[in-house]
Protein backbone atom coordinates (compact mmCIF):
# COMPACT_ATOMS: atom_id res chain seq x y z
CA UNK A 1 0.00 0.00 0.00
CA UNK A 2 1.50 3.58 -1.07
CA UNK A 3 2.05 5.42 2.12
CA UNK A 4 0.55 9.22 1.81
CA UNK A 5 1.95 12.08 2.57
CA UNK A 6 0.91 14.99 5.29
CA UNK A 7 0.91 18.56 3.29
CA UNK A 8 1.32 21.27 5.20
CA UNK A 9 -0.60 24.21 3.61
CA UNK A 10 1.19 27.89 4.14
CA UNK A 11 -0.95 30.63 2.70
CA UNK A 12 0.62 33.95 1.34
CA UNK A 13 -0.19 37.46 2.30
CA UNK A 14 -3.41 39.06 3.18
CA UNK A 15 -4.40 35.72 3.30
CA UNK A 16 -5.32 32.89 6.29
CA UNK A 17 -5.86 29.35 5.80
CA UNK A 18 -9.45 29.68 4.76
CA UNK A 19 -7.46 29.94 0.71
CA UNK A 20 -6.75 26.36 1.08
CA UNK A 21 -10.44 25.34 1.48
CA UNK A 22 -11.18 23.94 -2.08
CA UNK A 23 -7.71 21.71 -1.88
CA UNK A 24 -7.88 20.51 1.67
CA UNK A 25 -10.97 17.82 0.40
CA UNK A 26 -9.19 17.07 -2.45
CA UNK A 27 -6.12 15.68 -0.72
CA UNK A 28 -8.15 14.15 1.88
CA UNK A 29 -10.19 12.25 -0.50
CA UNK A 30 -7.39 10.58 -1.81
CA UNK A 31 -5.91 9.34 1.97
CA UNK A 32 -3.41 12.59 2.58
CA UNK A 33 -3.32 14.20 6.14
CA UNK A 34 -3.55 17.76 5.66
CA UNK A 35 -2.89 20.56 8.04
CA UNK A 36 -3.53 24.32 6.73
CA UNK A 37 -2.74 27.07 9.13
CA UNK A 38 -2.87 30.76 10.17
CA UNK A 39 0.41 32.43 10.32
CA UNK A 40 1.10 35.22 13.40
CA UNK A 41 -1.71 38.05 12.93
CA UNK A 42 -3.83 36.30 9.84
CA UNK A 43 -6.98 34.26 9.40
CA UNK A 44 -7.79 33.32 13.05
CA UNK A 45 -4.45 33.12 14.75
CA UNK A 46 -4.78 34.74 18.02
CA UNK A 47 -1.90 36.69 17.65
CA UNK A 48 -2.80 40.17 16.62
CA UNK A 49 -1.21 42.03 13.70
CA UNK A 50 0.43 44.74 15.95
CA UNK A 51 2.23 42.37 17.88
CA UNK A 52 4.07 41.03 14.72
CA UNK A 53 7.17 43.07 14.50
CA UNK A 54 8.90 40.82 12.28
CA UNK A 55 9.11 37.78 9.54
CA UNK A 56 10.48 35.51 12.35
CA UNK A 57 7.23 36.53 14.36
CA UNK A 58 4.94 36.05 11.12
CA UNK A 59 5.88 32.68 10.60
CA UNK A 60 6.53 31.58 14.24
CA UNK A 61 3.69 28.88 14.39
CA UNK A 62 4.84 26.78 11.09
CA UNK A 63 8.01 26.51 13.25
CA UNK A 64 6.23 25.38 16.36
CA UNK A 65 4.55 23.70 14.23
CA UNK A 66 7.20 21.45 13.02
CA UNK A 67 9.21 21.56 15.85
CA UNK A 68 6.09 19.75 17.57
CA UNK A 69 6.69 16.81 14.83
CA UNK A 70 7.98 13.25 15.50
CA UNK A 71 11.62 12.98 15.02
CA UNK A 72 10.95 10.49 12.35
CA UNK A 73 7.99 12.43 10.10
CA UNK A 74 8.46 14.15 7.45
CA UNK A 75 5.75 16.49 5.73
CA UNK A 76 5.54 18.23 2.42
CA UNK A 77 5.13 21.85 2.58
CA UNK A 78 2.98 23.74 0.24
CA UNK A 79 3.49 27.67 0.49
CA UNK A 80 1.83 30.46 -2.06
CA UNK A 81 3.41 33.62 -2.48
CA UNK A 82 4.65 35.27 1.37
CA UNK A 83 4.20 31.49 2.30
CA UNK A 84 7.13 31.13 0.46
CA UNK A 85 9.17 32.62 3.01
CA UNK A 86 7.46 30.59 5.69
CA UNK A 87 8.30 27.37 4.22
CA UNK A 88 11.94 28.36 2.92
CA UNK A 89 12.78 29.37 6.65
CA UNK A 90 11.30 26.18 8.27
CA UNK A 91 13.12 23.58 5.13
CA UNK A 92 16.45 25.66 6.94
CA UNK A 93 15.95 25.43 10.49
CA UNK A 94 14.33 21.24 9.93
CA UNK A 95 15.91 19.65 6.69
CA UNK A 96 14.92 16.34 8.37
CA UNK A 97 11.76 17.21 8.74
CA UNK A 98 10.74 17.98 5.15
CA UNK A 99 9.70 15.53 2.48
CA UNK A 100 9.25 18.03 0.24
CA UNK A 101 8.54 22.21 -0.51
CA UNK A 102 6.17 23.35 -3.27
CA UNK A 103 6.66 26.84 -4.19
CA UNK A 104 3.07 27.91 -5.62
CA UNK A 105 3.65 31.47 -7.28
CA UNK A 106 5.86 32.30 -4.04
CA UNK A 107 8.78 34.24 -2.87
CA UNK A 108 12.10 32.49 -1.97
CA UNK A 109 14.51 34.67 -0.53
CA UNK A 110 18.31 33.41 -0.62
CA UNK A 111 21.69 34.55 0.16
CA UNK A 112 21.69 36.95 -2.60
CA UNK A 113 18.02 37.84 -2.61
CA UNK A 114 17.62 38.64 1.07
CA UNK A 115 13.82 39.13 2.43
CA UNK A 116 14.69 42.39 2.92
CA UNK A 117 15.50 43.40 -0.41
CA UNK A 118 12.14 41.52 -2.00
CA UNK A 119 10.10 42.95 0.41
CA UNK A 120 11.40 46.63 -0.38
CA UNK A 121 10.60 46.01 -3.94
CA UNK A 122 7.21 44.35 -3.15
CA UNK A 123 6.27 47.97 -1.90
CA UNK A 124 7.80 49.35 -4.91
CA UNK A 125 5.35 47.44 -7.04
CA UNK A 126 2.45 47.62 -4.91
CA UNK A 127 3.03 51.66 -5.58
CA UNK A 128 4.08 54.80 -3.40
CA UNK A 129 2.27 53.34 0.11
CA UNK A 130 1.21 57.14 1.38
CA UNK A 131 -0.55 58.38 -1.50
CA UNK A 132 -2.42 54.75 -2.09
CA UNK A 133 -3.71 55.04 1.08
CA UNK A 134 -5.57 57.86 -0.13
CA UNK A 135 -6.14 56.96 -3.50
CA UNK A 136 -8.85 54.50 -5.14
CA UNK A 137 -6.26 52.09 -5.87
CA UNK A 138 -6.13 51.11 -2.38
CA UNK A 139 -9.89 50.79 -2.41
CA UNK A 140 -11.25 49.09 0.87
CA UNK A 141 -7.15 48.11 1.81
CA UNK A 142 -5.91 49.39 5.44
CA UNK A 143 -2.35 49.78 6.03
CA UNK A 144 -0.56 49.69 8.97
CA UNK A 145 2.39 52.32 10.28
CA UNK A 146 3.30 50.85 13.51
CA UNK A 147 7.17 51.78 12.24
CA UNK A 148 5.80 55.51 11.85
CA UNK A 149 4.53 57.33 8.37
CA UNK A 150 8.21 57.87 7.08
CA UNK A 151 8.62 54.15 6.52
CA UNK A 152 7.08 51.18 4.66
CA UNK A 153 3.34 49.72 6.50
CA UNK A 154 4.44 47.12 8.76
CA UNK A 155 1.27 45.29 7.63
CA UNK A 156 -1.73 45.19 4.97
CA UNK A 157 -5.12 44.14 5.18
CA UNK A 158 -6.49 43.64 2.02
CA UNK A 159 -9.84 44.61 1.64
CA UNK A 160 -12.67 42.13 -0.11
CA UNK A 161 -13.66 44.49 -2.74
CA UNK A 162 -9.72 44.60 -3.52
CA UNK A 163 -9.23 40.94 -3.59
CA UNK A 164 -12.38 40.34 -5.52
CA UNK A 165 -11.33 43.06 -8.37
CA UNK A 166 -7.73 42.76 -7.95
CA UNK A 167 -6.70 39.89 -7.50
CA UNK A 168 -10.19 37.07 -7.87
CA UNK A 169 -11.52 38.87 -10.54
CA UNK A 170 -11.56 35.35 -12.79
CA UNK A 171 -12.42 33.27 -9.96
CA UNK A 172 -16.49 32.09 -9.91
CA UNK A 173 -18.71 34.29 -7.29
CA UNK A 174 -19.10 31.63 -4.80
CA UNK A 175 -14.90 31.60 -4.50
Amino acid sequence: MEKKGHFVLIHGASHGAWCWYKVIPQLKSVGHKVTAMDMAGAGIHPKQVHEVQSISDYFEPLMNFMASLQPEEKVILVGHSMGGYCISAAMERYPEKVAVAVFAAAFMASPTLPFVTISQQYWLFFGQFKEQMDSDKAMDSQFLFHNGLDKPPTSTCLGPNFMASKFYQLSPPEA
